[in-house]
């Protein structure tokens, strides 16, 4: 698996609530692409823990390097 870092500080949130928070000192890996938010993947961390309550997030790919 290849590893990630994030650009972004904040992932998207799906039914409008506030958008949940990122470590960006954390390494992550692409679970897949996003179906319903255009050019964004969906990610986790690599060590698979949670932050902040969230365990995967909707980024956008452009902030994924």
């Amino acid at each position: 698996m290849k590893q990630y870092k994030i650009k972004c500080t904040y992932g998207y949130s799906i039914l409008g609530e506030c958008p949940p928070k990122l470590d960006t000192q954390a390494k992550y890996v692409i679970v897949e692409r996003s179906k319903f938010f255009p050019n964004c993947v969906i990610i986790q961390r690599i060590d698979g823990e949670f932050f902040q309550g969230e365990k995967v997030w909707i980024v956008p790919q452009s902030s994924v390097y």
